[in-house]
């Protein structure tokens, strides 16, 4: 029989882990400009910071694409956790494998902004990327297979879609590795613009 104290034990413990998780992401997240490196120029003349501004395009695109990811896993995490009432050990080092590849974002996305011609700069960051999505889904099966773990009213239908949700990153991360091994550029495209669609077609498929 679960008493009010453990109730209340299960909730600090899971608070505890989501404030947590969202310190990690924020820092992340907000380290991923460290990488946009300010322009040094010659001379103090508009034309030359113009184009050293210019010349780190790639950086700023790296820089928006990684963010909107960890964006997107961090409120992954967060709906998922929306779900949850309590924690487990498994739950809790499964949430720090994923914390790891968080924490490591800033690394590929200096990558693929500096090395984005090349096909392992590209490779590299579609793999962290789907590294990212297997570890995301990882939680979300652990809420479903452990419904004491839930809220009472919590149920599959917020779940099990969210999980088929989660294959999305997993799939650009996918095809950006295969279109970067054809062409590295392609996988740049990919990555930039591949949620959106992928996202738009799920949605279509699963009202049709």
């Amino acid at each position: 029989m679960i008493t009010g104290d453990d109730q209340e034990h299960d909730r600090a413990q899971l608070e505890r882990m989501a404030f947590f998780s969202d310190a990690v992401f924020a820092i992340a997240m907000t380290l991923l400009v460290v990488e946009v490196k300010l322009p040094h120029i010659a001379r103090m003349e508009d034309e030359l910071l113009a184009r050293a501004l210019l010349s780190l395009v790639p950086s700023y695109i790296g820089f928006l694409v990684s963010f909107l990811v960890l964006a997107r896993f961090w409120v992954s995490h967060h709906l998922t956790l929306g779900e949850m009432r309590a924690t487990s050990p498994t739950l809790v080092w499964a949430n720090l494998f994923l914390l790891l590849a968080v924490a490591f974002t800033p690394f590929p996305t200096a990558i693929v902004a500096e090395y984005a011609q090349l096909r392992v700069g590209v490779g590299f960051y579609a793999l962290w990327l789907i590294l990212l999505g297997v570890l995301n889904q990882r939680i979300i099966r652990l809420a479903l297979r452990h419904p004491e773990l839930r809220r009472a009213d919590a149920s599959d239908t917020v779940l099990v879609p969210h999980l088929r949700a989660s294959w999305i990153p997993v799939l650009i991360g996918g095809l950006a590795f295969t279109a970067g091994m054809i062409a590295p550029f392609a996988a740049v495209v990919v990555l930039a613009v591949g949620s959106p669609i992928i996202t738009y077609v799920m949605r279509r498929r699963a009202r049709a």
